[in-house]
Order: C-alpha cells, then structure tokens, then sequence
C-alpha cells in the first residue's frame, strides 16, 4: 500500500501501535517524496522497532525509544509556521 504524503501527518496523529507507526516508517522512507530528514528520521524508528515489531514483548526502554523517534518523525512532517 502506498500512502500519498498529504496523508502522512493525518495518519502519524493517528498511529496508536508500534506496529502502525512501524508500517509508516517503512512508508515514508520508501516515498520519492520524502526529504533526506525525514528519510533520516524514518530509519530512526524503523532501526528501533525491527527487532521488536513481531515479538510479543518488548523492552519498555526500547519502546520508549521508538517513540520518542517516532514523535521526532512526526515533528518533521509538520508544516512550518
């Protein structure tokens, strides 16, 4: 599935799971039409969750990383004022 970028802010709010916003990631970095900082940014969380992403636990450290890329991620894709 590809996910046109006007899209990508909408369904980065919505993301609830580390798989979703894994999915995204994957996403972003894969479109033409991603920067080099987002495509930075995307590695960033899907490098956190590979390992992750089909267990059916997770370090609560690394989780917390994920996020905290992932929300970096969403920064990015926020336009500028």
């Amino acid at each position: 599935m590809t996910i046109a970028r006007p899209d990508w802010l909408q369904i980065a709010s919505e993301a609830r799971s580390f798989r979703q916003m894994y999915r995204l990631a994957g996403e972003i970095a894969a479109s033409a039409a991603s920067t080099g900082g987002e495509k930075r940014a995307t590695k960033r969380v899907v490098g956190s969750l590979r390992a992750v992403i089909d267990a059916p636990i997770a370090a609560a450290a690394t989780l917390a990383k994920a996020r905290m890329c992932f929300e970096r991620l969403v920064n990015l894709l926020r336009p500028a004022p």
